[in-house]
């Protein structure tokens, strides 16, 4: 009798299962555990050869995993996760009176849609409020004081984290950002006394370059995370974590509305109170900067007031 059959149709096994191996087991049953768990009721449109590969595993250890849950097979496990996962998200969205995987429908209005999105920046609002305050100050006070700063993040989260870089330049604090084939670079100069600010959704760390925070956190690099609340191996390694509720997939959503919305905001948060520890310094740096640039600048640009 499998645990499925054993809790007569009880789909909390499925669910439970994958919380356990994603807090307490190493390895492949973790990465697949971590997927899972990020990605919801969006493996419905996917193979199982697709999700073997975006967990970064096999199909035989997706097999392995349903097993050791108490289920006879993968298709077994899929079913009644999905079960599960459909009346966690429902009650998510209830919650939050707007699914922030699919704001939008065919039909949608124009009303509908900017109400969705209104909605979805509350709710990111919200997430940024509760952020833990001493780890916002103290991470911020990392960075004022490192010698080297990078950000890591990938795709979208890598233009964020220009902004931010941006931001820490115009007061005097020199931040790289890489890409994928500049990371190796940045990792090699990058040692004790430094600081990293990674930015990453689902807190895996196997995309380029985030696969190189594991090296520099042993390097004694202090690692900022703007991830979501849920463990993950980011979140794991961070020294300093400004996390928000894991309320949308990682994979299948219209767009990144809501964890985009939460990531720009936390990253304003940990500029914005930078600044703040050393205001006189950072804004006598940003007017000259500002001021330098003038006749360079395009309509709209921050200018000197």
């Amino acid at each position: 009798m499998t645990r499925g059959q054993d809790r007569e149709g009880s789909t909390e096994p499925s669910v439970a299962y994958a919380l356990e191996a994603s807090l307490g087991m190493p390895g492949s049953i973790k990465q697949v555990a971590d997927f899972l768990l990020s990605e919801g009721t969006g493996i419905e449109q996917m193979t199982m050869a697709q999700i073997a590969a975006r967990a970064y595993t096999s199909k035989p250890t997706l097999v392995r995993f349903a097993k050791q849950a108490g289920y006879a097979g993968w298709k077994d496990y899929r079913r009644d996760f999905l079960l599960a996962m459909r009346r966690l998200e429902s009650d998510r969205a209830r919650q939050a009176s707007v699914d922030v995987n699919y704001p939008v429908a065919a039909g949608s209005s124009s009303e509908q849609v900017v109400e969705s999105l209104s909605r979805i920046h509350e709710l990111a609002i919200e997430q940024a409020q509760a952020i833990d305050r001493t780890a916002l100050e103290q991470a911020a006070s990392s960075i004022i004081s490192a010698r080297d700063v990078a950000f890591f993040g990938a795709m979208q989260n890598l233009q964020r984290g220009k902004v931010f870089a941006s931001n820490l330049g115009l007061m005097g604090i020199l931040c790289r950002t890489p890409h994928a084939d500049e990371s190796a670079a940045v990792t090699s100069h990058l040692q004790a006394g430094d600081c990293l600010v990674v930015a990453s959704y689902s807190g895996g760390l196997a995309q380029m370059p985030l696969a190189f925070v594991p090296q520099l956190k042993q390097r004694g690099v202090t690692v900022i995370a703007v991830t979501n609340s849920e463990r993950g191996e980011l979140g794991e390694l961070a020294d300093y974590r400004l996390d928000f509720a894991p309320l949308e997939h990682h994979h299948a959503k219209v767009g990144a509305f809501y964890s985009g919305a939460c990531t720009s905001l936390i990253l304003e948060a940990l500029y914005a109170m930078c600044f703040a520890l050393r205001f006189d310094e950072s804004r006598g740096n940003r007017e000259s900067v500002l001021a330098s640039l003038q006749g360079y600048m395009p309509d709209g640009f921050d200018t000197v007031s």
